[in-house]
């Protein structure tokens, strides 16, 4: 490695051709204070010419395959030169030069000194594109060398940190609903469901219009439909997950799966109290058993016998049957008769979830960005 002594040549340097200048004006590196100040214009053309003298050396070694001694190069440019013209180039480069040097990690992060550095210049978009790509190969387990000798793949939570930078970095850039939606994919394959559902419902929030949001709300109902309970809230929710894709997305093909699971959930829920509301009348607890009887939904098989029902009821007591109240979506204002005060009697049995879908990201989800 580039390894010579810099300070004792650079001092004989600044000697020879300031003549007079004072050491801390010649290098405003030196000391806290001084790294504020901006060098007369003198000095600061001096910088940049043994800057740039330096940055043809750092290329010319990269070209060699000299990788090593171009980065001591690029090192002494944005330490020694902080303020050159030269010295954004020289951490762009920085970056470049540790991607082809295999230390990935080190890479993205030397692209994060020059993104917070450096905002203003033209490579920006560059190395926020270089950082989504390390993020995304990592992420595919395609950089064996990002971790040592450990599996990329099993440094999720390092990746999902990138990701999250790389959002952060640039959140109107087309990168940042991607990595949101790789956080969700990595913090579900974690098993950390909130973290995922999280991330995914912050893409659908932050870029609706991003075709991601699609794949994000799909994710969000793998989740849910996953998670074995007899919550009837829980199936509600995850029914209403439904509801919200096929609105909003029902000319996609999978619409029509999940409007079968739709159907299947109303059916449960109305063959459930139907069933409740035949109790309750048995009992003479009519009142109890028009409440259920209104609450069948339409279209459902027990629909039509429901209806029945509350007919003769009405027959006895035109007051058991309360006027019907506006439509309503079916999950969205769906009322909770157990919260209802005429109410009489325990609560409903629970739905069950059905099965878990087999969904999951596809290869297609996350295509690396060709490199250059």
């Amino acid at each position: 490695m580039h390894s010579s002594p810099r300070f004792p040549l650079l001092l004989i340097g600044v000697f020879a051709v300031a003549g007079l200048v004072r050491l801390e004006a010649a290098l405003p590196f030196f000391g806290k204070d001084d790294k504020k100040e901006v060098p007369a214009s003198e000095e600061l053309q001096r910088q940049d010419d043994e800057a740039k003298a330096l940055l043809d050396k750092a290329l010319a070694a990269k070209s060699e395959g000299k990788l090593d001694k171009a980065e001591d190069f690029l090192k002494d440019i944005t330490e020694l030169y902080p303020l050159s013209a030269n010295a954004a180039t020289a951490q762009f480069e920085l970056g470049r030069v540790l991607e082809d040097a295999g230390k990935a990690e080190k890479a993205f992060d030397a692209y994060q000194v020059f993104i917070e550095k450096y905002r203003e210049s033209d490579l920006y978009g560059e190395a926020i594109r270089r950082q989504f790509e390390l993020a995304s190969l990592a992420m595919n387990g395609k950089t064996g060398s990002l971790f040592g000798l450990v599996a990329a793949k099993s440094q999720s939570s390092r990746v999902i940190e990138m990701f999250q930078k790389v959002a952060t970095n640039a959140p109107r850039s087309s990168y940042a609903p991607q990595a949101l939606f790789n956080v969700g994919v990595l913090q579900k394959e974690g098993g950390k469901d909130a973290e995922a559902i999280a991330a995914f419902q912050k893409l659908q929030n932050d870029y609706p219009t991003d075709p991601k949001t699609k794949e994000a709300a799909l994710e969000i109902i793998a989740i849910q439909e996953s998670r074995e309970t007899n919550d009837d809230s829980q199936v509600q929710k995850t029914q209403l997950e439904m509801e919200k894709f096929i609105a909003d997305f029902g000319s996609d093909p999978r619409s029509t799966d999940l409007q079968g699971k739709v159907g299947k959930l109303d059916e449960q829920d109305a063959s459930k109290k139907f069933d409740i509301a035949r109790y309750y009348e048995r009992k003479g607890n009519l009142k109890a058993a028009a409440i259920y009887y209104q609450d069948v939904s339409p279209g459902t098989p027990r629909y039509a016998d429901a209806q029945s029902r509350l007919a003769e009821l009405k027959a006895k007591d035109p007051n058991l049957v309360s006027a019907p109240s506006a439509p309503r979506s079916r999950v969205i204002a769906q009322e909770n008769v157990v919260d209802r005060p005429d109410y009489n009697g325990p609560p409903a049995p629970k739905l069950q979830a059905p099965d878990k879908p087999q969904m999951r990201a596809s290869a297609e989800d996350v295509i690396p960005i060709p490199g250059q």
